[in-house]
Order: structure tokens, then sequence, then C-alpha cells
């Protein structure tokens, strides 16, 4: 998530024509195709950036409702941007891949893991073929222009270690176990309890919202106590990872 806010506040600047682009009403986006509702979310973040959450919010809300379809155009508009080429419409498809890509990243962390399914695991691949577009076009450079070497890097080391492994859903499920049930990780554990989940239940990121907890027990370097992400509904993933370790004996 610091690398996703960070990569956000590095956005271009919102061109001319978001006084001109309009946000959908409600009962548009009910009427919209996952398809058309990707092409929405995306076109939003050129036209007006990452500046009305609350639109945002709703449209995640209907893109959520069939996330593989949405991520299979999401697909598209990142295979669309070609590093190489300059100009304006290039710049504005590079901004659309860019929150393809993040919006892949949240569906991947709190709907469905994408890599369970054929259809999700396209999306995985338009990543990593971005990744190699940029890497190629030299983004990795120090040569090149500082937002583009770190939009490079956050995609490499944030939304793709995430969605190939373990992602900030796994990490409160982890902080879950270790502060409600006293479990802890052996090393190498967790993803293979991951790999479990998706078995059992790709769906499981949707198994429960999450909630933040103070820890008084750790204390930061000022003092303070730490703050973990954790499950409101912890009991379905205890029960999960009891299954787990049976199975694992």
């Amino acid at each position: 998530m610091i690398g996703l806010l960070v990569l956000v506040s590095m956005a271009g600047v919102v061109g001319l024509g978001g006084q001109f682009y309009h946000h959908k009403s409600e009962a548009d986006l009910a009427r919209m195709t996952p398809e058309q509702r990707a092409d929405e979310y995306c076109d939003e973040y050129v036209h007006h950036g990452p500046v009305h959450s609350d639109y945002r919010a709703l449209m995640r809300k209907y893109i959520n409702l069939h996330a593989i379809r949405a991520g299979v155009r999401l697909a598209e508009i990142v295979n669309r941007y070609d590093p190489t080429v300059r100009g304006r419409s290039s710049r504005e498809n590079g901004d659309r891949a860019y929150e393809a890509g993040f919006l892949l990243q949240m569906m991947d962390s709190n709907v469905v893991r994408l890599r369970a399914s054929a259809e999700g695991r396209v999306a995985l691949e338009s990543m990593e073929r971005l990744s190699d577009r940029m890497r190629a076009a030299h983004f990795d450079s120090e040569v090149n222009d500082h937002r583009n070497r770190s939009r490079y890097e956050l995609l490499t080391s944030n939304l793709l270690k995430e969605l190939e492994g373990v992602n900030y859903c796994d990490q409160a499920i982890e902080n879950t176990l270790r502060l409600r049930y006293n479990i802890h990780f052996s090393e190498g554990e967790l993803i293979r309890f991951v790999d479990f989940l998706i078995a059992e239940d790709p769906y499981y990121p949707a198994w429960s919202g999450r909630e933040e907890y103070k820890d008084l027990t750790q204390r930061n370097e000022a003092g303070n106590p730490i703050w973990y992400l954790i499950m409101k509904k912890p009991e379905p993933f205890y029960k999960a990872y009891v299954q787990f370790k049976a199975k694992s004996k």
C-alpha cells in the first residue's frame, strides 16, 4: 500500500480535458459491462487524477462484482501502452496502464487472487510484459527521468511481487493469526499457507474486512505502540490454518 500511495502521488498533471469529463451516475455504472467499468476507472484517472476518492470507491464497488472480467479488460489496457512512444496519447496510455495495475492489485488483495484463474493470469502476464517493455525503454536507468524510473521500480518491487506472491491481505492474515491466536509462521510457511488458501477458495480476501490494531506490547523507535492491519473476522482464517496444518503433517 505504501508503494501504491507513493506512485499515485507521482501521477502526472491532469490535462484540460478533465474539465469536460463528467462522472457517471450510480445508475449508469450499474448498467455498464465489467469492461466498460474498467475503462471508466482508468479514464477517470487520466482526466481527474486520484482526487475524487468517493467516485473511485463507487466504481470499485461495481467493478468488484465481476472482477475477473474486469481484470481481462485491464490487461488489454496495460498491453496497449508502449513506453518507447512519446507524446500526449502515449502518456495517457501510460497513466491508464499504471492505474490498471493499481486496480489489479486492489482486486487481488480485496476480492480474488488473480493467479488462481486462467483469466487472472492473463492480467498478471500483462504486468510482467509491461515491466519488460519499461526496462527495454530504459526506465530502470538513472539517466531516464525520475518519474519513469520510480514507476518502473514500484511496478517490479511492489505490484508484481504482491500479485505473484504475498499481498497485503496475506500480511493482514499473518498479523491476525499472530496477534489473536499467537501463531507464528516459520520461514516459508506463509507462502505455503497462501497457496493453500488459493486452492481452497481464491476469493478468501473477501472473507473479512480489515481494521487497524494497536499492539501495546511492541514499540517503535520513538517509543510509540505499533499499528497493524488485521482481519475483523479472524475465525475463518484460523479454521483454514488449522486445516492447513492438519494437511501438512
